[in-house]
């Protein structure tokens, strides 16, 4: 008698056990991902439930991005600006990269500026008119948005800053608007706006003339389930010159149950810098930056988060090392005087990325400045087109749901 088929050599497929396969995807890019929707039903469905994104945005490999913003002033074109999203070690690779065609137009989705970016999420806002805004919760690796959200109607004389990130105690994404006198909150599910109790602390009056308040800084940062942005205490209207280093403080305000605390820069900031310090996030740590005696740039990490001893000096940076030029302006205009705004850090944390608006020795246009630290070595960016540093913003790809 023949023996059984399989004798001679034949192997069945390899069948993976039902709890192996959540466990191998979930470590797997959101693009390889996007592409295994079509495999099978139950794939498909995997990938789209709630609970396998979160397990997925916690084990996968980070691959920061940033959100760039470039834009086109070729006759041609029309200024309809773009978001891109931008791997930073492509950047660190390659500083003369030229972008695609941008596919991703704001005036598409009907949206003109970028809130902010958490989880994989971007936040959008619209602009119907001088008092009305809208806003759209953005996905750019699933290409899936939000319907138009949270009509946001300013009929005060109070000028809102915006900002977005994520409640963990509700799993909800919220978008936060304060002012000198008010704090509003939506969250995704909600249907109106929902007024808090403000903190006595003015947050800086970017729409003033002052020559000391870059007008697209401090506008908050998410961390650690938290809206974080710079103000100033003790009064109501300011002047640069009668500040004191003790008014300085971080407003910290908690996305879970809508209350704050405060947080004091570091105890080395000790001295009124020419223009306004900078709060930051780096690699999931609250950052917090500022001039030196008009010759450094000071970077400090707090690494843990609400602990004040934790503040560590991460860097101190001379002007000469960053191939800039020092010295103050008396013009009073903002853009006379040295801004530089880190966006973002290097995986093997050796290079620091900065926005600047000062030309080099050697280049008149505002470019961004990759510092490696390791090597003294300083780099500029050179695209094709122009790119809107101050309005670039940290991005990780996900598969969060905007909807």
């Amino acid at each position: 008698m023949n023996p059984p088929y399989h004798s001679y050599g034949a192997t069945s497929p390899a069948v993976l056990p039902d709890e192996l396969i959540p466990e191998i995807l979930s470590r797997l890019p959101v693009k390889t991902l996007m592409q295994m929707n079509c495999v099978c039903k139950s794939w498909k469905s995997l990938i789209s439930n709630r609970f396998f994104s979160k397990l997925h945005f916690h084990r996968s490999p980070r691959n920061t991005h940033l959100a760039l913003i470039p834009y086109c002033n070729r006759p041609d074109q029309d200024m309809d600006i773009s978001v891109i999203p931008f791997p930073l070690s492509r950047l660190l690779d390659n500083p003369s990269i030229s972008i695609a065609n941008p596919e991703h137009r704001l005036g598409r989705l009907d949206c003109r500026e970028m809130v902010g970016s958490c989880n994989g999420l971007i936040c959008l806002l619209s602009l119907s008119d001088k008092y009305e805004r809208t806003f759209r919760f953005w996905n750019p690796a699933t290409k899936k948005i939000s319907e138009k959200l949270g009509l946001f109607c300013n009929d005060s004389s109070d000028f809102f800053r915006f900002a977005f990130g994520y409640d963990n105690l509700t799993d909800t994404y919220k978008v936060v608007a304060f002012s000198a006198n008010q704090v509003k909150v939506f969250g995704l599910g909600d249907s109106v706006w929902r007024n808090i109790e403000s903190f006595p602390f003015v947050p800086f009056d970017v729409e003033s003339t002052q020559p000391h308040c870059h007008p697209f800084v401090n506008e908050g940062v998410y961390v650690s389930g938290t809206i974080n942005w710079l103000a100033i205490r003790n009064v109501i209207d300011y002047k640069w010159k009668d500040i004191n280093i003790e008014q300085f403080v971080i407003v910290s305000l908690d996305l879970g149950t809508e209350t704050y605390r405060q947080l004091l820069p570091p105890r080395g900031f000790d001295e009124v810098p020419s223009v306004e310090p900078a709060v930051t996030v780096l690699m999931d740590c609250l950052c917090f930056s500022h001039h030196f005696k008009g010759t450094h740039f000071v970077l400090w990490k707090m690494m843990e988060f609400g602990v004040q001893e934790s503040w560590i000096q991460f860097l101190k940076i001379s002007y000469v090392d960053l191939r800039i030029y020092h010295g103050v302006s008396e013009s009073f205009e903002y853009h006379s005087q040295l801004f530089l705004f880190p966006l973002g850090l290097s995986e093997s944390n050796d290079t620091l990325v900065l926005a600047s608006n000062q030309e080099s020795f050697a280049c008149e246009e505002e470019k961004a400045i990759l510092y490696n630290w390791r090597d003294n070595r300083v780099e500029r960016t050179r695209f094709t087109d122009e790119i809107l540093w101050f309005f670039t913003k940290g991005y990780v790809e996900s598969l969060a749901s905007p909807c």
